[in-house]
């Protein structure tokens, strides 16, 4: 597997997590805008992080950095990927908070989603997230997500293929969405 992947579309760049990269991610995962919505809350060292990268396998673990307007500002993957099962587990995060309730993540979902889905041939990508989370709850159910089990402290989504190169076209209502996310 290519370990510099770069994959561009809908205005949005995500560059393959690189070395020169995990101590800015570290900062953005430590910080508690970012932290309150993670389960795993403790305080991530240099170390750990070092420890976590140098074990990953570029092969069933994807992250990339979002690249927005030249800036970098926020992480998109899908890690634990089976390719016997064919699924990964999907997550994002916005750093920068200029591009929340924008129409940014979206285009990165598209992105990572098109690869996931028409380049490596997933059948589908799950995602675990707090259930207090309501903005992430309520877009990934805005990208076809289904609720497949929830409880008081976590939600468990999967997100079919063929659902959402079924409704990819949405692209085309982005502004839209984005205004009235915005009010």
């Amino acid at each position: 597997m290519e370990d510099n992947l770069v994959l561009t579309n809908y205005g949005v760049t995500l560059r393959r997590l690189m070395h020169d990269k995990i101590e800015m991610l570290r900062q953005w995962r430590n910080d508690p805008k970012i932290q309150q919505h993670m389960f795993y809350r403790d305080y991530i060292t240099p170390e750990m992080q070092e420890r976590w990268f140098a074990n990953l396998d570029k092969n069933c673990n994807y992250y990339f950095i979002i690249e927005y307007e030249g800036k970098e500002i926020g992480l998109i993957n899908v890690k634990n990927v089976s390719y016997e099962k064919r699924n990964g587990e999907s997550g994002v995060f916005i750093y920068d908070e200029t591009y929340l309730n924008t129409d940014v993540a979206y285009r990165a979902h598209l992105v990572m989603f098109d690869y996931m889905y028409e380049v490596l041939k997933l059948d589908y990508t799950y995602s675990h997230m707090i259930s207090d989370n309501s903005r992430a709850l309520r877009f990934a159910q805005f990208l076809g997500s289904e609720i497949v089990n929830a409880d008081e402290s976590s939600t468990y989504c999967e997100l079919y293929a063929e659902k959402y190169l079924t409704n990819k076209n949405r692209i085309q209502f982005l502004k839209r969405w984005n205004y009235y996310n915005r009010k």
